[in-house]
């Protein structure tokens, strides 16, 4: 897997989704991928890269107004934004947590069934340049 623990730089969008397919290459069957970072910081498009590594081919956006998107590949991919959500909300997402899938969530502190179950917690930021620094963290938040 790759070492994400200090931190690698992104300096242009398609970096950023050319580190989530880096990523997502290994990732296996029932990993929980939480996506922490400010709005527009570019967890959907980390994301895309995901969902290159897993032979995706449809357009990825966010899922904002749906909450939830799955995604036919390689495997299937659950991709979820909670950002609508209130904080500590419960979507019901335990039966996705139990099906062959990669789950890959945005704002994951605000759903309560993902405590204790998300596998890379991974933090994106924007640098003083503009740049985005994506770090594995050490727990989830």
């Amino acid at each position: 897997m790759m070492d994400l623990y200090n931190g690698v730089e992104c300096l242009t969008e398609e970096a950023l989704v050319a580190l989530g397919e880096i990523f997502g290459q290994s990732l296996k069957d029932g990993d929980v991928v939480a996506l922490y970072g400010d709005l527009g910081v570019g967890k959907t498009t980390f994301t895309r890269g995901i969902v290159r590594a897993l032979a995706i081919d449809e357009r990825i956006t966010s899922p904002t107004f749906t909450i939830l998107m799955r995604y036919s590949g390689i495997m299937d991919l659950i991709h979820i934004d909670a950002y609508r959500l209130g904080e500590g909300e419960y979507l019901g997402i335990w039966d996705y947590l139990q099906r062959p899938s990669i789950i890959v969530v945005e704002w994951p502190q605000r759903l309560v069934e993902l405590r204790g179950n998300i596998t890379h917690p991974i933090f994106i930021e924007i640098g003083e340049r503009g740049e985005r620094w994506v770090r594995r963290l050490d727990n989830e938040v």
